[in-house]
């Protein structure tokens, strides 16, 4: 059985945070996940989307399929 999300057609990435902080921001702040822990899990879904290379990467800098991905991350 595998898990389902849902991403907006308008989805929101925070402008000031990168790539990496908007995918860790939830679960270090809402569900008391460590940072460490939350990045590594992060990068490992940023691989799964092709965009491991842009985590340190501001959201004005992305394309809008990038943006995407990164939503569904």
């Amino acid at each position: 059985r595998e898990n389902v999300g849902m991403v907006f057609q308008h989805f929101h990435l925070f402008p000031h945070m990168t790539v990496l902080e908007n995918i860790t921001y939830a679960p270090i702040n809402v569900k008391g996940v460590t940072k460490q822990e939350a990045e590594k899990k992060a990068e490992k879904l940023l691989e799964k989307v092709g965009l491991v290379d842009k985590k340190d990467t501001y959201p004005n800098r992305l394309s809008g399929g990038q943006k995407q991905r990164v939503a569904i991350a």
